[in-house]
């Protein structure tokens, strides 16, 4: 064992606690252990702006030579530490490296000061926004859910355009009845078959209209099956077939647009605030140097 190695338990200086990392399947015998700062943090998110509100729990540690007062800590410095492996008695057999010289209380607060420092410069939270509609998805809320409930906020507005837009068709198909469906008072029974069955054409278009209107999503597979012969007027079926196909492409233009809107995503960055950071412990903690 290398002269600088000690096998007792550490220094309890300036009443600094201390924890062991649990050693599961590295060797136990004549095992050393290194010290590293060691901080248990919460992080209280409760953004306005965005309404993301979440509380985040970090175990983090770093070794204690790597710090020197103006160094910034990168990310690769950090690593994780699972709180269910610590545990406060050193191991049996255990060899435990000294404490560097300059690890004392003062040293301890300066060490949380650096960590805070770290946190505000490189931690983050990744939260899906909608720019459009200034929305901000939730705590946890996969992207999916996210854009389902925008296309949600987005079915008002949405169902307000369809009706102006249906109102525009009506009227169209007033402007057709007006100029074809112009009674012609007879006692012919083949011109007034012919003119029952000229309506019955405009009904039929007119209601599936509508129906296009009342059900959107449905109106791109609706396939024209009508009885072409109904109607005794070919310049009235063609007008009426040219509306109704018309109709459909003016809906899909706003379910697309709509749609587009509702899936226009892309990611706000957070990162907390100097009063959203709190440290629950702050301590020495000995890892397993084969664990390093």
């Amino acid at each position: 064992m290398p002269h600088n190695i000690k096998s007792h338990r550490p220094p309890s200086t300036d009443k600094i606690k201390h924890l062991f990392l649990d050693m599961q399947d590295v060797q136990r015998a004549a095992t050393e252990f290194s010290p590293y700062y060691y901080a248990e943090i919460r992080i209280d998110f409760s953004d306005v702006r965005t309404g993301f509100r979440a509380t985040v729990s970090l175990n983090k540690a770093i070794e204690l030579y790597l710090i020197t007062p103006d160094l910034l800590w990168a990310e690769d410095m950090i690593r994780d530490i699972d709180p269910k492996r610590t545990r406060s008695s050193k191991p049996d057999g255990a060899a435990i490296r000294p404490l560097p010289h300059f690890v004392n209380a003062g040293f301890m607060s300066q060490m949380e000061t650096q960590f805070i420092h770290y946190l505000l410069r490189s931690y983050k939270e990744k939260v899906f926004r909608n720019f459009d509609l200034n929305a901000y998805s939730a705590s946890g809320e996969s992207l999916s859910n996210f854009e389902a409930r925008c296309s949600d906020l987005l079915d008002e507005p949405k169902r307000r355009e369809l009706d102006v837009l249906h109102d525009v068709f009506v009227r169209r198909l007033e402007q057709i009845k007006q100029k074809y469906l112009i009674a012609h008072p007879s006692d012919n029974l083949e011109t007034a078959k012919a003119e029952s069955q000229d309506k019955n054409l405009f009904l039929y278009h007119s209601d599936r209209v509508s129906a296009f209107f009342l059900n959107p999503a449905n109106s791109a597979n609706a396939t024209m099956n009508g009885p072409r012969m109904w109607g005794n007027n070919p310049d009235l079926a063609d007008r009426l077939e040219s509306l109704e196909a018309e109709a459909k492409r003016a809906i899909a233009g706003v379910l697309d647009s709509y749609e587009k809107r509702a899936r226009s995503i892309d990611e706000y960055i957070l990162h907390p605030n100097l009063k959203d950071i709190h440290f629950v412990r702050c301590c020495i903690l000995w890892i397993p140097v084969r664990m390093v």
